[in-house]
């Protein structure tokens, strides 16, 4: 990167100070990291976001701008962004921008009126409002902040993994190839902008929470698993936060029905409380989106079937080969990909090859680590069910399959492993991975990424020698070398991953931070950056051009809107004039039909204006018998000064989902929806001030759900009166030991 200066070091700083806080913690009041392992997990973060950290690089897929008005003249980068991520600039970005404004200003993020007639932003589950993986991006820039939120989120996957394993009782060499195998896994690095990413992230934490409520079971071990849960809780991605409750609730009945049965009530009641009040925490974001959710366009399309498994042929095996062979139907990012859908949603699940191996051996093992059985229950829960209905469940899967190899290279370092079986499911699986690249080029063109594809079965059937080599090699030697080998596969594990998942976040150069050009500044200065006063116009493009949701990060209400919980009555009655919009972005050499007009054009793009469009309020009487101005503009609160000759009807081109207040001089009114989308209303005669505010009944109602739960936690957490606490003091608990050999 060029232009490097000291300020680019920040993130990378910062990161640090963050991370060695964690192992601080762990270190004081829960369990250490070994230097040696949080050396690994440095040495992952550095080698992925080096480049962001501290060399002044971007974690955006930026240069995706590229070719759209008004950004046509953008030069090209090396390498080039990720075609997979347009979503984290058209999207994740603009959401989180919009509640770090809020913030700013002291407000709740409650609304979001830069993108369509407005949605609920509280409620959206991009936006992440309370995530903390996110909040512990805000010392930095919202651009420089993406890169520190992607590589925390490893770290904490990477750190509590490895924490949960040991947990469960196994070595510290096992323990590594486990966390490193699912905290650079697919699911996590090929997701990693998205929200899904925070459920792949501290589904670990809530794991090791569970663990941690049971041995030692101290306040301190609840209260760990009730902010992992809320974390998990907040984390923006329905659909995974449920797969990966489901699965923490499968290993605490796996715990609770392995003690004996005069103890399983206690664990139950400590966990199950613990959660349940986290949950209620929660409730101030959870219940605006149940409330808000059934208005969507995702709950319109919600039960449609998939048409990848309508129409596809060899439907089976592209679900599921690429958990075996990831590339093995190519790579979305060269917008080369014969696949079910795309890369990211197909091969999310590789944990490696090394682990798959280890992984397979677990089948037919004779003795058992603690909640094996239930990974490999939901193991066989999960391969079916991803082809019935979601290949989110590739979440749960991953993290049991990275489990079930650390098992297997525990059982290797007590010596219960046999050679033959090392062999055989070597060569099993080695016959499996060159048949998916064999087998599967693209039915139109067989050579199309042939190089590609070769070079990546050369690859894995090195990293499965490798690791076959150094298990058989050190089967019959001693425990610490059969353990020296384990470090080996990790080692592998490491270098297969960041190999394969590395490149699919490519950073970009600070030219291409949110440029600005003619066409921009114009609509800036007529519009107003962010303007809180004035008639609330608004800017559309057409097609691709300024990409919508984008223009609100340039300050600029856009009537588009690109967002799966866009509101379903607005999406469906989309019209320009009704909208407000004002001004329109085209490329230079467009030209559009009267009373159009344009009024800016350079080699950039050209701006149009229409005469006719209406403001954020009107009066809705044709011609309106009074006087309207809007002194603020705010995100959640709306006044206007009115002045009518006689009762009339106020409309608006903002969206009703039934949030909005309205108070005419201080008193409450009805309000009504107009077209079944926008909000509207009766005014009485002469001057007024009329406030419309943004307060959804479930935010309200969330606020009473988690002040009753802090109030549980807190009585079922503080130590009871008369309880001298000395006399009983925790006693910092130690990892468990890894159980020996049977004799």
């Amino acid at each position: 990167m060029t232009n490097w200066s000291p300020v680019d070091l920040l993130p990378a700083l910062w990161v640090g100070v963050v991370g060695a806080s964690l192992a601080g913690a762990l270190r004081r009041w829960y369990d250490a990291v070994p230097l040696r392992v949080l050396a690994v997990f440095a040495l992952a973060i550095l080698i992925l976001f080096g480049t962001v950290l501290g060399g002044g690089g971007l974690l955006l897929p930026l240069d995706g701008l590229r070719g759209t008005v008004p950004f046509l003249r953008l030069a090209p980068t090396h390498p080039h962004g990720n075609l997979l991520q347009g979503d984290l600039i058209q999207l994740v970005t603009p959401s989180l921008a919009r509640v770090r404004d809020a913030f700013a200003k002291g407000r709740w993020p409650l609304w979001n009126r830069f993108t369509g007639a407005g949605m609920p932003l509280l409620a959206d589950p991009q936006a992440q409002a309370f995530q903390p993986l996110v909040l512990l991006g805000y010392p930095l820039p919202l651009l420089r902040a993406a890169g520190v939120v992607a590589a925390l989120r490893v770290l904490f996957a990477l750190v509590f993994g490895f924490l949960w394993m040991r947990r469960q009782g196994l070595g510290e060499a096992p323990a590594l190839a486990g966390s490193l195998a699912f905290g650079l896994g697919g699911f996590l690095l090929l997701w990693l902008g998205w929200p899904i990413a925070n459920s792949a992230a501290l589904l670990p934490l809530v794991l090791y929470g569970i663990a941690r409520c049971e041995d030692p079971g101290g306040r301190r071990d609840a209260l760990l698993l009730a902010l992992g849960t809320l974390a998990l809780l907040l984390g923006g991605h329905p659909e995974t936060i449920l797969y990966a409750l489901a699965l923490a609730f499968a290993f605490l009945a796996g715990r609770i029905f392995q003690r004996p049965q005069g103890l399983r009530w206690a664990l139950a009641r400590r966990a199950g409380l613990t959660m349940l009040v986290a949950g209620m925490m929660a409730a101030p974001v959870l219940l605006p989106v149940a409330e808000y959710l059934p208005k969507t366009m995702r709950a319109a399309r919600m039960g449609q079937p998939s048409p990848h498994r309508q129409v596809r042929s060899g439907v089976l095996t592209q679900t599921y080969l690429p958990l075996v062979a990831p590339n093995s139907y190519g790579d979305s990012r060269f917008v080369e990909y014969w696949g079910l859908t795309n890369t990211n949603e197909d091969a999310s699940g590789f944990v490696g090859t090394a682990t798959l191996l280890a992984a397979l051996l677990a089948m037919r093992a004779r003795r058992r680590f603690p909640q094996e059985r239930v990974a490999l229950g939901v193991s066989a829960v999960c391969l079916p069910l991803m082809f019935l209905a979601s290949q989110r469940l590739l979440l749960p899967l991953a993290l049991c399959l990275a489990y079930l190899g650390a098992c297997t290279l525990e059982r290797f370092c007590l010596g219960e492993v046999r050679r033959s079986s090392l062999l055989i499911a070597a060569v099993a699986l080695g016959l499996v991975i060159a048949w998916g690249y064999l087998a599967h080029p693209d039915p139109l063109d067989p050579g199309r990424l042939a190089v590609f594809r070769l070079g990546w079965l050369r690859w894995q059937l090195r990293f499965l020698g490798i690791a076959a080599l150094l298990l058989v090699g050190t089967a019959s030697w001693r425990r610490p070398g059969r353990s020296l080998a384990v470090t080996g596969v990790a080692v592998a594990i490491l270098a297969e991953l960041l190999l394969l998942h590395g490149p699919a976040n490519p950073p970009m150069p600070r030219r291409l931070a949110l440029p600005v050009n003619g066409p921009l500044l114009f609509l800036q200065e007529k519009l107003g950056r962010g303007a809180e006063r004035g008639p609330g116009f608004r800017m559309a493009a057409f097609g691709q051009d300024l990409p919508p949701n984008l223009a609100s990060l340039y300050g600029l209400t856009d009537a588009r809107i690109y967002n799966p919980m866009a509101p379903q009555a607005y999406v469906e009655r989309l019209a320009h004039g009704r909208l407000g919009v004002r001004y329109f972005l085209t490329p230079p050499d467009v030209q559009l039909p009267l009373p159009l007009q344009e009024v800016f054009a350079d080699a950039d793009g050209a701006v149009w204006q229409q005469p006719g469009a209406r403001r954020a309020l009107f009066l809705a009487a044709v011609p309106p018998s009074g006087s309207l101005s809007i002194p603020r503009l705010e995100d959640a609160w709306i006044t206007a000064r009115v002045d009518l000759d006689q009762p009339q009807r106020l409309g608006s081109v903002l969206y009703q989902d039934g949030g909005w207040r309205l108070l005419v001089n201080g008193e409450a009114r009805p309000t009504e929806v107009d077209q079944e989308t926008f909000l509207a209303a009766g005014l009485p005669a002469g001057e007024s001030r009329v406030d419309l505010l943004y307060r959804p009944r479930g935010f309200l109602w969330g606020w009473v759900a988690a002040a009753v739960g802090v109030a549980v936690g807190v009585s079922a957490l503080a130590p009871r009166p008369g309880i001298n606490a000395r006399a009983t003091p925790q006693t910092k608990s130690r990892l468990k030991p890894a159980p020996e050999s049977e004799s």
